[in-house]
C-alpha cells in the first residue's frame, strides 16, 4: 500500500524511496483495486484529445489530521472539489470549488480517482503532494474561477464542465481573430497600387518608343504589308458602314437590339402632320427579302444604347469601371436575392454620403461619411459577409485601413467619384427594385 501513496510524496522523498526499493519489478505503482486507469475527465462527454484545458497549480497538505476538502462523491470517476472547508490547510494552500485533482509531475493531465483520494484522505501520511488542474474563463479584463454561491443544487463536475466548454470557446474566438487580423493585413498588402499620372505618362511614353522602334526595325517589305492591311481594313469598314475590328462593350439589351435591327429592322417612332407619334419600322425591313441587300451577320444598331422594353434613364452613359462590372456580377451570382438587395441598399448610402457629404468643407463632419467601420454589424452583414461586396467598394474608391486593431473602409478626400459613379448607383438601385 505504501508503493501507492510513493507518487503523493515530495518529489526528493519519492525519488529516494523509488531508489532504494528497486525498479519495482514492473508493478504498476500507480494502480488501485476499483481505479480507472484511464486517467481522463469523466465527465458527460467524451475526450477529443490533446492536452486538456486549465491552468497546473501544484499543491502541498502537510499538516496532520483532516485535509479540509470535500471531494463531489463519484466513485469511478475523477475526484473533483466540491467544497472547501473554512479555516482548513486546503483553504491556505489556495484550493477552491471545482479544482480537478491530478497527480504531481503529470502537468494536469493524469486526473486522480475519487476512491483513491479517498484512501489518500484516510491515511496518516503527510505531506500529500499533488497538482490541481484549474479551469478559468475570461471576464472583463481579468479571469475569474468557478463561483462557489453559483447554483448551489449544481455538481461540481457540471461547473467544471461548463467552464471547460467556455475556455474551449474563448480559445476558438482568440484563434479566429487571429485569422482575421492576419486575413486583413494580407488583402491590404495585396491591394493594387495606384499609379500617378506621371508615372502612367512615362509608362505610355515607354511603349510608344518600343513601337516606333518596332516599326523602324521592319523590312521594305513588311511595312509594305502593314500600310496594305490597313488600307484593306479600312475599305471593309466603309463598306459595312461600321469598322468590325474595334472592340464595343455592349450591355445583352444592347446585343440583343443589334440582332434585332439586323434581322428584322429597327423601330422609329415619327411625328406626323398632325402632331400625332407613330410607329413605322426602317424602309430595310419594308422592303421585300428579295430585294433586301445583303447584311453582315452582326451589326450593331444606329443607337447602341437604345432599347425599347427598358427605360433609357436606368442605361449608363459612360461605361462603368470594368472591376465594378466584375464585383458587381459576383454579388447577384453568388449569393441569395435577398441578401443583394439589403447590401446594395446599404452600400449606395455609404457611396453618396462618402462622395457628395464627405466631400463637404467641414472635414469634422465630413470625416464621418468617408469612414466605414467592418466590425459594425450592419456593416458586417452588408459588405464583409456578402462576397463581392467589398470588391465592389474597393472598385468606386474607397481604400482599406488599419487603425487600433480595427479595419475601416476610407474614401479619399477631395475625390467626388468617377463620372460612371453615378449610373452605377442607378444599376444597383434598378437591381434592388426587381
Amino acid at each position: 500500500m505504501d508503493k501507492i501513496f510513493d507518487r503523493f510524496r515530495p518529489k526528493a522523498a519519492a525519488d529516494k524511496k523509488k531508489n532504494e526499493g528497486g525498479g519495482g519489478g514492473g508493478i504498476n505503482f500507480f494502480s488501485f483495486p476499483g481505479q480507472n486507469n484511464n486517467n481522463k475527465f469523466q465527465g458527460q462527454g467524451k475526450s477529443l484529445g490533446g492536452s486538456k484545458p486549465g491552468k497546473v497549480i501544484e499543491v502541498e497538505l502537510g499538516e496532520p489530521g483532516s485535509l479540509g476538502i470535500k471531494v463531489e462523491k463519484r466513485p469511478m470517476g475523477s475526484a473533483i472539489v466540491a467544497d472547501v472547508v473554512p479555516g482548513s490547510q486546503a483553504e491556505r494552500a489556495g484550493l477552491e470549488r471545482g479544482d480537478i485533482l491530478c497527480f504531481q509531475g503529470s502537468n494536469g493531465q493524469e486526473e486522480i480517482t475519487y476512491d483513491l483520494f479517498l484512501s489518500l484522505a484516510k491515511a496518516d501520511q503527510r505531506p500529500l503532494c499533488f497538482e490541481i488542474r484549474r479551469i478559468t474563463t475570461k471576464s472583463g479584463k481579468g479571469a475569474t474561477t468557478l463561483a462557489p454561491e453559483d447554483g448551489k443544487n449544481r455538481s461540481a463536475e457540471s461547473y467544471a464542465r461548463q467552464q471547460a466548454v467556455i475556455a474551449a470557446a474563448e480559445k476558438r474566438e482568440r484563434e479566429a481573430k487571429a485569422r482575421n487580423k492576419k486575413s486583413n493585413k494580407d488583402t491590404k498588402n495585396n491591394l493594387p497600387t495606384l499609379l500617378s499620372a506621371q508615372e502612367r505618362r512615362q509608362i505610355e511614353e515607354e511603349r510608344l518608343a518600343r513601337m516606333n522602334a518596332a516599326i523602324e526595325n521592319q523590312s521594305e517589305a513588311s511595312r509594305e504589308a502593314v500600310e496594305a492591311a490597313k488600307r484593306s481594313e479600312a475599305t471593309t469598314a466603309a463598306q459595312l458602314g461600321y469598322n468590325p475590328y474595334e472592340t464595343n462593350r455592349v450591355t445583352a439589351g444592347q446585343a440583343r437590339n443589334a440582332t434585332v435591327a439586323a434581322t428584322r429592322g429597327s423601330m422609329q417612332t415619327t411625328t406626323n402632320s398632325n402632331g400625332n407619334d407613330t410607329t413605322t419600322k426602317t424602309a430595310t425591313a419594308l422592303s421585300s427579302t428579295s430585294a433586301m441587300p445583303p447584311l453582315p451577320a452582326v451589326r450593331p444598331p444606329t443607337d447602341p444604347g437604345s432599347d425599347d422594353n427598358s427605360i433609357q434613364s436606368s442605361k449608363p452613359k459612360v461605361p462603368v469601371s470594368h472591376d465594378f462590372e466584375v464585383a458587381y456580377e459576383t454579388m447577384v451570382t453568388s449569393n441569395q436575392h435577398v441578401e443583394v438587395v439589403n447590401s446594395f441598399s446599404v452600400l449606395r448610402k455609404l457611396i453618396l454620403n462618402a462622395t457628395t457629404k464627405g466631400q463637404s468643407d467641414d472635414e469634422t463632419q465630413a470625416a464621418k461619411f468617408r469612414k466605414v467601420r467592418l466590425s459594425n454589424a450592419k456593416i458586417k452583414a452588408a459588405i464583409v459577409d456578402v462576397e463581392g461586396a467589398f470588391d465592389l467598394m474597393i472598385s468606386v474608391g474607397f481604400q482599406l485601413a488599419e487603425e487600433e486593431g480595427e479595419s475601416f473602409l476610407v474614401y479619399p478626400k477631395g475625390f467626388s467619384g468617377g463620372s460612371w459613379v453615378a449610373d452605377a448607383l442607378s444599376i444597383m438601385e434598378k437591381y434592388e427594385k426587381s
